[in-house]
């Protein structure tokens, strides 16, 4: 074979491989894309996660398996009492009667750090704890507050114990009634309201009360106020007039309603189930249960979803309960 021949093969299988198909360079994920697919994997298995865990709470919490002899219940009140939302009576008295139903549970604890609630609920609740005492021993150990409805359900109690700080009492009835015309005005929204009878439409947030109104509303304030006196009256084995004179609607010291008596002794959490322990006949350590329903995991995928909230909305039903006595 000459040079010619030689140089067209080589010009030949030049011309083949540049032609055939030339593997492509695979395309790399980018960072952003792997950071979305792992996010997103990871919120899957914290849901499926939260599911798995609440599902056994709840099942914890409805059975009374967890108990045992020498158990003393523990139910809290940390938050506003309401017919709605906070602390409700339906919720609160649910635990209650598991804890009165458990042959085990010698005695409960009620754990308040409340600024107290609604007169009705409030009411609800005092009642149920009343009843309650009746039963089995009941001890209020007060956290940071413990005024108002709050103090009118402790007052049923057995025993109060509070630290020397804590915030104590607030015997006292407050109603608010919120006026927005001024600023509807200013934005030029204005309401027409048609009743059928005449106090249909009291404590209306677009206009002041009348004269009649506000008598009315005083009138009914002086009934809960005379009532309230009379439950804690009733509660902390005092005269209705001693309990007159403290209620001012000041909330006291720890130590000043030790010497008010208002409570029973200065002391924490662990000196109120040892007292509650006491009361209930348990030598030894106690067992502690509680029948709160809580997912474990709500608070932790909430801010990462981003969706907690620090605010309750405002809307016309919450505006209208800022008018309740309470």
């Amino acid at each position: 074979m000459d040079n010619t021949d030689q140089q067209a093969g080589q010009q030949l299988l030049a011309t083949a491989v540049a032609e055939s198909p030339q593997p492509t360079e695979k395309k790399r994920m980018s960072r952003g894309a792997k950071w979305g697919i792992g996010l997103g994997i990871g919120l899957v298995l914290m849901i499926l996660l939260s599911c798995c865990a609440s599902v056994f709470v709840i099942a914890a919490a409805d059975s009374s398996a967890f108990s045992f002899g020498n158990s003393i219940a523990l139910i809290h009140i940390d938050d506003a009492i309401s017919g709605t939302a906070g602390v409700t009576p339906e919720y609160f008295i649910e635990q209650l009667d598991q804890a009165l139903a458990d042959e085990n549970v010698k005695a409960i604890v009620l754990r308040v750090d409340s600024p107290g609630g609604t007169v009705a609920a409030s009411q609800e609740i005092m009642m149920a704890v009343r009843r309650a005492s009746e039963t089995k021993p009941v001890v209020t150990s007060v956290g940071d507050m413990c005024a108002s409805g709050a103090y009118m359900v402790a007052s049923q109690t057995d025993e109060i114990i509070a630290s020397p700080g804590s915030t104590v009492g607030s015997i006292g009835v407050i109603m608010e009634l919120v006026n927005m015309q001024g600023l509807l005005d200013k934005v030029g929204v204005k309401f027409t309201t048609i009743t059928q009878g005449e106090y249909k439409d009291v404590g209306s947030p677009y206009r002041d009360p009348t004269e009649a109104e506000s008598a009315m509303f005083n009138e009914q304030m002086s009934i809960v106020y005379d009532q309230f006196i009379a439950d804690v009256a009733l509660g902390r084995g005092m005269s209705e007039s001693e309990v007159r004179e403290l209620a001012t609607g000041w909330a006291w010291l720890g130590s000043e309603a030790l010497d008010l008596g208002l409570i029973d002794s200065i002391g924490n959490y662990d000196d109120a189930i040892d007292r509650a322990a006491e009361l209930g006949g348990i030598e030894g350590e106690p067992n502690i249960v509680t029948y709160e329903h809580v997912d474990p995991l709500a608070g932790l995928y909430s801010e990462l979803l981003g969706i907690l909230s620090y605010a309750d909305d405002i809307d016309a039903e919450s505006l209208q309960r800022m008018s309740l006595p309470r």
